[in-house]
């Protein structure tokens, strides 16, 4: 049976190595950090994410992050896109009772310009802004976003910063998100490609205060095809800096202990 799976995983690697390929003007190496690629003029994609996150302070936790993605390019340098947003929670609250709840998280809508290329210029460098909206919270998300390729390595880092405002009766109440996101992907082959993310989350309240913080990494791999391409990575938290209990090495009353995103897209 060992031999078998063995031979099949070998299978499969190899397969993906030797299989034909043209690359997407915006494929992805990464599924937490953003390229500054864009989709050509007229090009459309949809992407699907998935994203998994389990382990809280709170007995038995486990969530599912849905989002369905439209994009499109609307010049050589601008590409916006249209999400739509679903999250599924199971949780028992240290009741011994499972109980789960299936919500729609609203849509948002994203635009991405690029300023420089990582291929043709010293430093790939776009601008991306995002809104989300819900009937009980707003979001807005921008991102600085830095790549540059080096023959078949990419290196990639976001710089983000996202308030969120929960709509409550007669008040709306502030958090705010600043992130570090850094990776290194190597292309093994046209196809396949497999490097690392990082990732460090800090939570602050309304005065600008960290309140929150943790630091997550894990491998990410990626496949390219001329119609489709995916990308997974699985990130667990390594250290909680900022907010953990006492005594205890990860923040897992903000913070979720493991998660891991898989996107697939395809194009139109």
């Amino acid at each position: 049976m060992f031999n078998f799976v063995k031979f099949s995983v070998s299978v499969l690697l190899l397969t993906l190595f030797m299989l034909p390929s043209q690359i997407s003007a915006n494929e992805r190496k990464f599924s937490y950090i953003y390229e500054s690629s864009v989709l050509g003029k007229g090009s459309k994609e949809i992407e699907i994410w998935t994203t998994p996150r389990l382990g809280k302070d709170e007995g038995f936790y486990a969530r599912l992050d849905h989002r369905v993605e439209f994009e499109v390019g609307i010049s050589n340098k601008l590409q916006a896109a249209f999400y739509l947003n679903f999250r599924n929670v199971t949780r028992d609250n240290n009741t011994g009772i499972n109980t789960t709840q299936f919500r729609f998280q609203g849509f948002s809508t994203e635009f991405k310009y690029q300023v420089s290329s990582p291929s043709r210029d010293a430093l790939g460098f776009a601008l991306y802004g995002e809104a989300g909206f819900n009937t009980d919270e707003i979001e807005l998300e921008t991102k600085l976003i830095f790549d540059k390729r080096i023959k078949k390595t990419t290196l990639a880092l976001n710089l983000v910063f996202e308030p969120e405002w929960a709509l409550t009766p007669g008040k709306s109440e502030l958090e705010m998100k600043l992130e570090g996101v850094f990776g290194l992907s190597y292309a093994f082959s046209p196809v396949f490609s497999a490097g690392f993310e990082t990732r460090q989350v800090n939570v602050m309240n309304d005065e600008g205060k960290i309140e929150h913080s943790a630091f997550f990494a894990g491998p990410v791999i990626s496949v390219s095809q001329p119609s489709w391409w995916m990308a997974l990575t699985v990130l667990p938290q390594v250290a909680g800096l900022k907010g953990k209990p006492e005594g205890k090495s990860l923040n897992l009353t903000e913070f979720e202990k493991f998660e891991t995103r898989l996107l697939v897209a395809f194009h139109l």
